[in-house]
């Protein structure tokens, strides 16, 4: 998952800095996958699973460290983990990817538990590690006087997509590795505009979409869709799939897309995938919603529509299958972007350099 996806970035940044990290799993034993230790090293980073937060932090941290939170909820818990921090002479940070509670549907109990965490959590921070613009302005607006900020975009292991040349296979595919959720990723529309674009295409190109559709909500739209435009040969549902088994599928992929919508999920957020679809040379056909704006351009190093257009989205589709030399040029320059901005070993000095100025 994009969570965990974020968390070994940020500690194998730290730890490429030269700075000692342990990743402390709040979670139980029980629920580990079977085989797996309870404590080790994984990539180079230590980790252990621990019953008790609080006692965790109460034993482990001392004058001047940092404990740095990838978890929004429950308050109640964030609040004792700052507290036992500050009385051992530690700081706390908080990751924020997200909008807090801003995954679902709007509703009078998302904007309370909202407020609670913002009024009551953030001005107790000496740091927030923001991965939006958007999310910035929201910590500038809530966090206490002396509490730091930084910005860091998507993280990804960028070694990890190494490629020798620009290669398709035969057909070709556009690749989807996201959710099946309309509000998150626009599968709706994405289904649509291929159904647009089939008649235009060469015969053969499909779509293939790893993830898990029997539990999706828009599973029977999906289908639906499929149906509609008689897809059934041109789109392949691979299930859920390893993080090789996704790199293997994008390393021949041909169009990735992301469709995405302005709410507050989009606008505050800031796609993992993307990183990985450009890490991986392949071309982005995108939505010009949320945090990607300010970091790729149209016709250079991405194809950018209007959001809610699926006419729009189905042109690009065709755009981009028209044209292998502009496809391939707008994939290397996508590559080089993520390259100079996402890596996670860029931002190992950054980030060291943030939390080491805590309290200065």
């Amino acid at each position: 998952m994009a969570a965990t996806h974020r968390i070994r970035c940020y500690a194998r940044a730290l730890v490429s800095a030269g700075h000692d990290c342990e990743v402390a799993v709040f979670r139980p034993w029980e629920q580990l996958p079977e085989g797996s230790s309870n404590q080790g090293i994984y990539e180079g980073v230590p980790y252990r699973t621990v019953l008790d937060a609080e006692e965790y932090v109460r034993q482990t941290l001392g004058k001047g460290d940092v404990l740095f939170l990838y978890m929004g909820k429950p308050l109640d818990l964030m609040l004792r983990l700052i507290r036992a921090a500050k009385d051992r002479g530690a700081f706390a940070v908080r990751d924020l990817c997200e909008l807090p509670y801003g995954t679902g549907k709007e509703s009078w109990k998302t904007c309370i538990s909202r407020k609670c965490l913002l009024f009551r959590q953030f001005p107790k921070l000496d740091g927030i590690v923001c991965i939006s613009d958007a999310l910035m302005d929201l910590a500038r607006r809530y966090s206490g006087r002396h509490t730091k900020l930084i910005k860091v975009p998507i993280l990804v292991d960028f070694d990890s997509y190494r490629i020798n040349s620009f290669q398709e296979a035969v057909p070709p595919y556009i690749f989807h590795s996201g959710t099946f959720l309309e509000r998150k990723d626009g599968i709706l529309g994405m289904i649509e505009a291929f159904g647009l674009a089939v008649p235009r295409l060469a015969p053969g190109v499909r779509y293939v979409m790893a993830g898990d559709l029997d539990s999706s909500p828009q599973k029977e739209a999906v289908c639906q869709l499929i149906s509609e435009y008689n897809l059934g040969d041109r789109v392949t549902f691979t299930g859920r799939l390893g993080d090789s088994e996704v790199r293997s599928f994008l390393m021949e992929a041909s169009l990735t897309i992301l469709n995405k919508h302005p709410n507050s999920q989009n606008m505050y957020g800031f796609s993992t995938k993307l990183g990985e679809y450009l890490a991986s040379a392949r071309p982005v056909l995108m939505t010009d919603v949320g945090e990607a704006m300010n970091w790729l351009e149209d016709g250079k190093s991405a194809y950018i529509v209007r959001h809610g257009d699926v006419q729009a989205l189905s042109d690009g589709i065709v755009k981009a299958f028209s044209n292998e030399e502009e496809r391939r040029r707008i994939a290397l320059n996508g590559r080089e972007v993520a390259a100079r901005n996402f890596d996670y070993k860029v931002w190992g000095r950054p980030l060291a350099e943030f939390l080491s100025s805590l309290g200065k």
